[in-house]
């Protein structure tokens, strides 16, 4: 009998034992089938678009001309028999420079004058003649188109006289000169190059959506390599009505030289520019697109799965890119995980 019962609980034992494992079994393979479901929901960071009014930095390089940079040239001919005036020295406007010999034309003047003064004094006369009837209308007339003809002359001998006194045409510092006392000079000769630097002109370049923002009289803050630490300021005095080859838009503008720091023609700098933009527009982090900028894609969530997207951008400002068509503010879009998803897959968003 004892026999009996060992062998009764024997094969109990293994019966339990038996229903133990198949329930685990179970249980392992609906885990399994729960991991795996699980699994198939990828983890995202998600973000929005954003309606932004951003200022928008532009700096523009160009290197600084001198506003006034003349270059004197001769009006007449003969020898030089005096020089005022040498390279590296500050000149005023119409201060004499070198003088040209002249009295022959002296002597013309005189000639041309006292003639002048003879027909005059003989127009009076017949003037009054021609009240009497002394003289007639054609008498008359001859004066008068004679002391136009001698009021001419004189003018022209007056102004080659003047053209051997060679004179500043602006103020500034004499930057060349070309001229010495004995030389023979000719109409057209290079006697000297003055130079201003009082005003400096900067032009730069923008594009035409940068262009747009600017207006003659906007104060640029400008600074230079030469004085890093320093700013100056410039007014922008002209902006281009058409673009150049490159379609951007020549903008001028003027800076006046600061005592103690002054700049010359030639230095390299830079203007910056500061644009306020008038009007919202949509700006997605960069790191939300798929894909390259000429080609870009973005994932967004709905219904718990990701979608492809492709978008329009414009202009990139830091770590943001303007999104131009192809998203609305309301839509998620994966920020992070991009690598992982396609088409369609399920998707996790964390908070």
């Amino acid at each position: 009998m004892k026999k009996v019962i060992a062998i009764v609980l024997s094969i109990a034992a293994v019966g339990f034992i038996a229903f133990t494992l198949a329930a685990n079994k179970e249980e392992m393979e609906e885990n399994a089938k729960l991991a795996e479901v699980t699994s198939e929901a990828i983890p995202v960071e998600v973000t929005t678009a954003q309606q932004l009014t951003l200022d928008t930095k532009v700096a523009a390089n160009g290197t600084f001309s001198a506003k006034n940079d003349l270059t004197i040239l001769s009006e007449t001919q003969g020898q030089v028999i005096k020089v005022y005036k040498e390279k590296g020295a500050t000149v005023r406007k119409g201060e004499l420079l070198a003088q040209v010999e002249h009295d022959l034309l002296e002597a013309e003047v005189e000639a041309a004058e006292a003639n002048y003064m003879k027909l005059k004094t003989d127009l009076e006369r017949f003037t009054k003649l021609s009240k009497e009837d002394a003289v007639t209308k054609r008498q008359l007339e001859e004066v008068r188109i004679g002391l136009k003809n001698a009021q001419a002359q004189f003018r022209s001998a007056k102004k080659r006289l003047d053209n051997t006194y060679i004179r500043a045409t602006a103020s500034g510092s004499i930057n060349d000169d070309f001229v010495q006392e004995g030389a023979f000079i000719s109409p057209g000769a290079k006697l000297y190059e003055i130079v201003d630097v009082s005003k400096l002109k900067l032009n730069v370049k923008l594009t035409a959506n940068e262009i747009l923002h600017v207006k003659e009289g906007d104060k640029i803050t400008v600074t230079t390599r030469v004085y890093p630490s320093e700013t100056f300021t410039a007014t922008v005095t002209a902006i281009a009505s058409k673009a150049d080859a490159a379609l951007k838009y020549p903008v001028e503008m003027e800076l006046i030289n600061k005592e103690g720091k002054a700049l010359k023609p030639g230095m390299y700098a830079t203007a910056h520019f500061n644009f306020k933009s008038e009007q919202e527009k949509l700006f997605l982090d960069r790191k939300a697109i798929v894909g390259s900028i000429q080609d870009p894609q973005v994932y967004v969530v709905a219904n718990g799965k990701a979608s492809l997207k492709n978008i329009v951008v414009g202009n990139t400002k830091e770590e943001k890119i303007e999104v131009i068509e192809g998203l609305s503010p309301q839509e998620k879009v994966v920020l992070s995980g991009q690598i992982n998803l396609e088409e369609g897959i399920q998707v996790k968003v964390l908070k």
